[in-house]
C-alpha cells in the first residue's frame, strides 16, 4: 500500500511541476489546446448520449414488457400461461430485435447477402439456433426444399 501511495504522490509532483513550466504560445501548444478542448467536448457529448441511449432502453424494455403481457393475456386469465405460450411469446420478442436488425441489413447494398453469410457463418462455428432473419420470413410452405443447407 505504501509503494501505490508514494507513485501517487510522485505522479502529483509532476503534474504539478508540468503544469507551472512556462508555456510559449507556439503552433503546437494552440493545436494540442484545440484537440484537448475537442476531445473534453466529444466526451461530454458520448456521455449524453449514452445516458439518452439508456433511457430510450428503458423504453423499449417497457415496451417489450406490455408486448409479452398483451401476448399472454396476463390480465383477462384467472390460471398462468402454459410453458408453451411463454416461449412463444419470448420468440415473438426476440423476433422484434431480429426484425430491426434485419431491416437494417436488407436496406444495404449487399445486405441479403450478408445474412446468409452470417448465418452460414454461425453454423460453420456450430452455433446452433442462431437467427436474423424474423420467423414470419422463415416460415416455408410445403416444398420439396430442406429446412437447413445440408439437410
Amino acid at each position: 500500500m505504501l509503494k501505490q501511495s508514494t507513485i501517487i504522490n510522485k505522479l502529483k509532483e509532476l503534474k504539478e511541476a508540468a503544469l507551472n513550466l512556462p508555456i510559449k504560445d507556439s503552433r503546437s501548444h494552440r493545436f494540442a489546446k484545440k484537440y484537448a478542448n475537442r476531445t473534453s467536448q466529444l466526451i461530454k457529448e458520448g456521455t449524453k448520449a449514452v445516458g439518452e441511449e439508456a433511457e430510450e432502453t428503458e423504453q423499449m424494455a417497457k415496451s417489450f414488457f406490455k408486448m409479452l403481457e398483451a401476448k399472454l393475456d396476463l390480465s383477462g386469465r384467472t390460471e398462468p400461461p402454459t410453458e408453451e405460450e411463454v416461449k412463444a411469446a419470448i420468440e415473438q420478442l426476440k423476433d422484434v430485435g431480429r426484425f430491426s436488425i434485419f431491416a437494417t441489413l436488407v436496406i444495404l447494398p449487399g445486405g441479403v447477402v450478408s445474412l446468409v453469410g452470417l448465418e452460414l457463418l454461425a453454423r460453420k462455428f456450430g452455433i446452433n439456433g442462431f437467427n436474423l432473419i424474423p420467423s414470419s420470413f422463415r416460415k416455408k410452405k410445403a416444398s420439396n426444399l430442406p429446412a437447413k443447407p445440408g439437410s
